[in-house]
């Protein structure tokens, strides 16, 4: 037994004495130096190093990019032999091997010179040059190493890239002539030192020989003919040259032929009785080999997009900071805060915080939501050059600075000199980044199809200058440049984002720019806001882009006070026609009717009151519940307005109204506008036509238009956006629609919801009268929560007035007699007392009367009913007046 403890005792100091031994081993670093056959030093931005310990398969170190060249790797043990393997543009380079003995060692790596690649691309003939495609070439692991566009000739700028020289390694090209249309050239082997050329045939053709046929819808079954109106298709490449023509036929077909492959705006146009043309729908189209037909609807314009767009536009600031160019700073945040017009600013961390006037300008952009503050990196290091862990503590610093100084952590991050990579990405997301804001094609990518996500990229297409690197001055885009960019990237992604510079509004003098306003070129952005909201897009914040068609309240909405809440929730139901979803159509209506709640129906005039299956159901409702069911004017057709003339508008209205007026027997009080647009004429022809509200949408809302005696209630959200599945909210789908909710009748004290009949059929290759149960399940949902909630549901005439009764404050005891009175425990000596109180007040005002009083039984049993209605906040002061009147007029009872 001694002796096994002994051993055992030897053997623990033995393994203790090894492994302190091991952990005091020997390190020492290696210097690595890689240079070209010629002897030339190589810049390291495009090196990773990667070594191996002895047989090892798995790298000991890896150090991508390299910070400098050559480069010192430390901690490597001692009396080891070790591979060092060098690539190049991600492609293998050379490999070396060394034998570390001594604490410091040298290794030089001489890999091959780059060699040159041009390419020549064609269309599918191998001979008609390819023009202005864009280029992308790429290795094998998909990185992007250099971007070029076609000439006339369809050539690339030459590149000079490191060789491919191992097997498995290989560069491709990527060539696209916009979104959807991409073809792959793969692989492209490149030798070194030699200028070599690529013949690249793609899979298009020249001229597509066929015939496309166009066929233009006037509902969703049916197809225009003469009776409609006279239409002309167009086609419209993307620098808004028409490229093809054609008059639609009584069949409502157009037809084109001779295109060639490419992306191009297809709009039908209406021939006025002065031969004059109008836009009456347009989709963007893709035109291919394969393409045999296109749909195109006139007044269902949802049915044509298969992406987001927001039509709206982004500027951002970039290198804001303190001191630098602070005039030009701080005047063209002036220029958009007297315009009410947002804008990013990117703030670099380490150089703001001290002078005040620059401070105060932001904050008071802030306190207004005008400005949107990005993190734009800690000193405008590069971050392509740093390692990922640099970039975290980088990004971190600069938004615990934006933090201290302006009270607020970014989302937006807009990388230096708009160069990234995918460590960013990866860090952005980590550190609760949502958007990106980075540089024109070229430094990225075509960016994937405007979808809702948890992180957004939205790049700079267009820019109000550009920078010179040799001379260091910024070369000025004309506004009409701009606005060519601007309207290229709405085209093709649905939304533009514009970088500006403070060097591009301070005048330049004896070769610097000095701290002095180029007011030329300030009075040149301030047009260029007005060009860009005369276009009709929105100017919008970069981390707003994607809210776009959530409903924002312009400062200020109307003159209402803001303790005005109705807790309230009104639905109006949009573009009801004929023979169109029938049976969703009459189920979603059965469904308010089913569950009690109020619906504003808005009808399109001319193609209403032929269709018995539409006109019945609706009919019924308002003969059966009258209170719960309104008809509203939704124009003569699905066309803006704001583009005809009051006298048009007018007409439209009215024949609108006549129309409701014979199918339906009604009035309708409502005006809906078509896409919510309007202006100060529609608004005239509204009251013109004696309409008594006004319902648009609440981002649409201008505070320089008069909406005189009218009542504005515009929609706070669709049905479509309740359901959106928003990554910037928790809990379900249920759960995030009634946020939604809430957050709209805190905003504007009330909540309207905008539905299409659409919006509950099921979609395959097109709207089938189909019914979507999931999407009617969760609108009866929607319709019990907002009730379990405590919120009301009304019709959207009854919005007004429940607003200005909410402002009132009535005493509980007032209520509580009511309530009271109504159940039978007091007479009508205690309720009076209630309603002198109301009177003397002037809180509410009841013609008086001398007759005598009645007695309890006397008292009409509806009466009765509202004042418990009333006291339990069922219903408003009108409703629970009418009941006093009556008594006062029928001298059942005095005050």
């Amino acid at each position: 037994m001694i002796v096994h403890r002994l051993c055992l005792g030897f053997l623990l100091a033995a393994c203790f004495v090894a492994s302190s031994v091991f952990a005091q081993e020997s390190t020492g670093s290696l210097e690595v130096f890689i240079k070209t056959a010629n002897n030339d030093r190589i810049s390291p931005e495009s090196i990773t190093v990667k070594i191996f310990k002895d047989l090892e398969t798995v790298p000991l170190k890896v150090i991508a990019p390299l910070e400098s060249n050559p480069v010192a790797i430390s901690s490597l043990p001692l009396d080891h032999r070790y591979k060092v393997e060098v690539y190049m543009n991600n492609l293998f380079a050379d490999v070396g091997f060394i034998d570390i003995k001594k604490p410091s060692e040298r290794i030089e790596m001489t890999i091959k010179n780059p060699g040159g690649m041009r390419l020549n691309i064609f269309y599918k003939d191998g001979e008609t040059p390819l023009a202005n495609a864009m280029v992308w070439i790429k290795s094998q692991d998909g990185k992007s190493w250099s971007y070029s566009d076609t000439d006339k000739n369809g050539q690339t700028i030459r590149a000079w890239l490191y060789p491919t020289t191992k097997e498995g390694y290989y560069y491709y090209a990527d060539i696209s002539l916009g979104q959807n249309l991409l073809y792959t050239h793969s692989p492209i082997k490149l030798e070194a030192g030699v200028a070599q050329e690529f013949k690249v045939v793609t899979k298009w053709p020249t001229i597509i020989d066929k015939m496309i046929t166009v066929e233009v819808y006037n509902t969703t079954t049916n197809k225009v003919t003469l009776q409609d109106g006279t239409f002309v298709a167009q086609l419209y490449d993307i620098k808004k040259n028409m490229v093809a023509e054609s008059q639609v036929t009584d069949k409502g077909l157009a037809q084109f032929t001779n295109l060639k492959v490419n992306n191009y705006a297809l709009y039908v146009k209406e021939k006025d009785t002065a031969g004059q043309l109008k836009t009456v729908a347009g989709k963007k189209v893709t035109i291919l080999e394969s393409t045999d037909k296109i749909k195109i609807y006139l007044h269902n314009p949802e049915l044509n997009d298969d992406h987001l767009n927001c039509n709206c536009v982004a500027f951002r600031l970039d290198d804001i900071q303190d001191y630098y160019l602070s005039p030009a700073q701080q005047a063209v945040i002036s220029t958009f805060r007297d315009k009410n017009a947002p804008l990013t600013v990117g703030v670099i961390g380490g150089v703001v915080g001290t002078e005040q006037k620059l401070v105060s300008a932001i904050k008071a952009g802030l306190a207004n939501d005008q400005i949107e503050i990005a993190n734009h990196s800690w000193r405008h290091n590069i971050y392509t050059k740093m390692t990922k862990a640099d970039q975290d503590a980088d990004i971190k610093k600069t938004n615990e600075k934006i933090l201290e100084v302006f009270g607020v952590t970014p989302k937006t991050f807009i990388p230096p000199e708009n160069l990234f990579n995918n460590d960013t990405i990866s860090v952005l997301k980590e550190n609760g980044f949502t958007h990106t804001s980075h540089g024109e094609i070229g430094t990225v990518d075509i960016p994937p199809k405007f979808v809702k996500s948890s992180f957004y990229q939205f790049p700079m297409f267009a820019y109000t200058a550009k920078l010179n690197p040799t001379t260091g001055f910024w070369q000025h885009e004309t506004n009409e440049q701009i606005l060519e960019k601007v309207n290229d990237s709405i085209f093709n992604y649905g939304y533009a984002v514009v970088m500006m510079h403070p060097s591009e509004f301070s005048l330049y003098e004896n070769g610097a720019y000095a701290n002095k306003v180029n007011t030329t070129k300030l009075g040149e952005l301030n047009s260029l806001i007005d060009k860009i909201r005369g276009e009709n897009l929105q100017i919008l914040t970069i981390g707003s882009i994607q809210d776009y068609n959530v409903p924002k309240v312009e400062k200020p909405v109307e003159t209402k006070q803001q303790d005005e809440n109705c807790n309230c929730i009104a639905f109006r139901l949009d573009n009801v026609q004929d023979f169109w979803l029938n049976s969703v159509q009459n189920t979603v209506i059965e469904t308010f009717d089913e569950n009690n709640t109020p619906l504003t129906i808005a009808v399109i005039g001319k193609f209403v009151g032929d269709d018995q299956k539409t006109i019945n159901p609706i009919k019924q409702k308002l003969k059966e519940n009258p209170a719960n069911v309104r008809i509203a004017n939704r124009g003569w057709e699905y066309i803006d307005h704001m583009g005809f003339s009051k006298e048009k508008q007018a007409l439209s209205i009215k024949q609108t109204n006549d129309k409701i007026i014979k199918a339906f027997g009604v009035r309708a009080h409502v005006f809906a506008p078509p896409y919510d647009s309007f202006n100060q004429d529609t608004v005239d022809a509204a009251s013109q036509n004696k309409i008594l509200y006004f319902s648009s949408n609440v981002a649409r809302i201008n505070p320089s238009i008069s909406f005189g005696s009218l009542k504005s209630i515009p929609s706070t959200d669709s049905f479509a956006n309740l359901l959106d599945d928003d990554p910037f909210l928790s809990g379900t789908i249920r759960q995030k629609a009634m946020q939604k909710i809430s957050s709209s009748i805190q905003h504007n004290g009330f909540a309207l919801i905008s539905l299409q009949p659409s919006d509950f059929a099921v979609k395959r290759d097109g709207f089938k009268d189909e019914l979507d149960a999931d999407k009617l399940g969760l609108l009866k949902s929607i319709i019990r929560d907002a009730k379990s909630a405590g919120i009301n549901t009304v019709l959207l005439e009854r919005v007004p007035a429940l607003l200005e009764e909410s402002a009132i404050v009535i005493p509980d005891w007032v209520k509580d007699n009511a309530g009271r009175w109504a159940e039978g425990t007091i007479g009508d000596s205690d309720f009076t007392k209630g309603l002198k109180y109301l009177i003397e007040q002037e809180i509410i005002k009841i013609p008086q009367t001398e007759q005598g009083v009645g007695t309890d039984k006397n008292v009409p049993k509806w009466i009765k009913a509202n004042a418990g209605w009333w006291a339990d906040g069922k219903i408003g002061n009108s409703e629970f007046v009418k009941g006093i009147q009556y008594l006062m007029q029928n001298g059942i009872i005095v005050v």
